[in-house]
């Protein structure tokens, strides 16, 4: 039996040193490019192992998971991003801006997109084509677009404020601003946005139509609230949208607002 353990260590031992041959005969960008493709792929794959089916398990102090449950699946406030968009998108033609990088503006204005410009601060984004500081009205460019795409972008910035009346200046007369912000959510640490920008806000339906009207008249804006007591519990655990039924994602309560959703109209003919 001795002998035998010994030969199983060694059989290791000559495994590990092969596989440890093989990873470094890979390339370095080559293996983190691969880390990067499979790594989400197998966290996802570990969801039928902690999925939540009974939910005294979330009677706790901490999140159940963190990183609102990224690695196991799909965010929670992206159902309500992607409702809010399916719901106009009508307007998601001609020529459109994205913050960051074309995530929805293909997905749901296909072949009505004509042109398609990416906004971003940051030198590092691969994806930009076109350089504007939100905060820096007086230096944006003006009437440009028929569309801008603007998803959970606001809370990054402190001058909120500037960032609204860029976003005005930038539309065509007649121009539509779609505009996700986050209402419950935690607090995410750290620098984002390249540096540039910090977990600064959160909003509500109220607050957001307030905002919105000083800049774009209240008549020509509209908000829709999404979110419920058990989606908002959900979020806040790090549940991700495969362990709630669609019914349960879909229905409203006013009273605690995961996402709300800004339809800005820029006065004008279209």
């Amino acid at each position: 039996m001795p002998g035998d353990i010994r030969n199983t260590s060694a059989s290791e031992t000559t495994k590990e040193g092969w596989l440890k041959k093989l990873r470094y005969l890979i390339p370095e960008p080559l293996r983190r490019w691969l880390n990067l493709r499979l790594r989400p792929k197998i966290e996802r794959k570990l969801l039928v192992f902690d999925r939540v089916t009974d939910w005294s398990v979330l009677r706790r102090l901490t999140p159940y998971r963190g990183d609102l449950g990224g690695r196991r699946g799909k965010y929670i406030d992206r159902f309500y991003i992607e409702r809010f968009l399916a719901t106009y998108r009508d307007f998601i033609r001609g020529n459109v801006a994205e913050m960051q990088r074309d995530e929805y503006a293909s997905l749901f204005g296909g072949g009505a997109v004509t042109r398609l410009e990416i906004l971003d601060i940051s030198e590092q984004n691969e994806h930009r084509t076109m350089a504007v500081d939100l905060t820096q009205t007086a230096r944006a460019p003006e009437d440009i677009f028929d569309c801008i795409i603007c998803t959970q972008t606001l809370f990054l910035i402190q001058d909120y404020v500037s960032a609204i009346r860029t976003l005005y200046k930038l539309l065509l007369p007649g121009g539509v601003a779609l505009v996700t912000v986050p209402g419950i959510c935690p607090t995410i640490r750290g620098s984002l946005v390249a540096g540039a920008g910090e977990d600064w806000w959160r909003f509500t339906g109220r607050s957001a139509q307030l905002e919105f009207a000083q800049v774009f008249g209240n008549e020509n804006v509209v908000v829709q609230t999404y979110g419920n007591v058990l989606s908002t519990t959900a979020f806040l655990h790090g549940l991700v949208q495969e362990e709630l039924t669609e019914e349960e994602l879909e229905y409203r309560d006013a009273d605690y607002e995961v996402l709300i959703g800004v339809r800005a109209i820029k006065q004008g003919a279209r």
